[in-house]
């Protein structure tokens, strides 16, 4: 099944997640990069208030929603029940799922930190999974030095982790010179990603890290519940000043 739902003006995918693990493992064969963006809160803020930001927004293969702030109004539980891609889960479940053909995958994120935390989350969901390799992205660095780093290694994946703008211009920029078949987008939610491991991971134990990482994980759920009440207030409030335009020109 797949489908899409309008946030603000703006189209959603909704798929369930066997129709995503299958576009995944199909995305995989082809030569031609495809792109899928997994949506925050503040991505679709920034779409719906900046004309240019939203034209990346509708370049992409998939935008689907990365947390279930975003489905608020969609009754994201009875979605979520019928084993629909609700939040940034389901990227986890296509690792898992990811046919065995010796994979690979490069990842960008924004600090050496943020990088080995997304390797050790990639390798616990799927061991096969090979790391090609990493940049840790910032400000000021030769984009072309690192697409051809990544063009050196031949990924299978390209997974970025980067701030919200930064990150969509980056990938749509250079989309066309990179040698990757599949790039996914996890800025914004890769916090919420990372939280929602099954077990605390035996490297965060071996560095006695343990209490911190729970008290990350609290703290995300905490954040989820508020991020879902302010972004149906301002879901409401563009529904509202939609409809008042309308009304002016009628």
């Amino acid at each position: 099944m797949q489908t899409s739902v309008k946030i603000m003006d703006i189209d959603v995918d909704m798929l369930s997640n066997d129709v995503f693990i299958q576009k995944i493992n199909d995305y995989l064969t082809n030569e031609k990069l495809q792109v899928i963006f997994f949506a925050s809160t503040e991505m679709l803020n920034r779409a719906a208030q900046e004309a240019e930001y939203r034209e990346l927004i509708e370049m992409v293969e998939l935008f689907l929603p990365g947390e279930e702030a975003l489905l608020s109004a969609h009754h994201e539980e009875v979605l979520e029940v019928g084993d629909m891609v609700v939040s940034c889960r389901s990227f986890g479940l296509a690792l898992e799922k990811l046919k065995k053909e010796n994979r690979t995958i490069y990842i960008v994120s924004k600090s050496n930190h943020d990088v080995e935390l997304l390797v050790s989350y990639c390798k616990e969901m799927q061991p096969e999974l090979k790391i090609a390799g990493s940049c840790a992205y910032s400000d000021g660095m030769d984009d072309v030095a690192i697409v051809n780093d990544i063009n050196s290694q031949v990924p299978d994946f390209l997974l970025v982790d980067l701030e919200v703008g930064v990150q969509e211009r980056w990938i749509m920029d250079h989309a066309s010179l990179l040698n990757a078949k599949l790039c996914v987008a996890i800025g914004g939610v890769a916090g919420l990603i990372l939280s929602q491991q099954k077990k605390t991971p035996e490297w965060v134990e071996r560095f006695h890290m343990g209490e911190l990482y729970r008290k990350m994980v609290k703290e995300q759920f905490v954040k989820k519940g508020l991020r879902a009440r302010i972004f149906r207030k301002k879901v409401v409030q563009y529904n509202n000043q939609t409809e008042d335009k309308r009304g002016d020109h009628d």
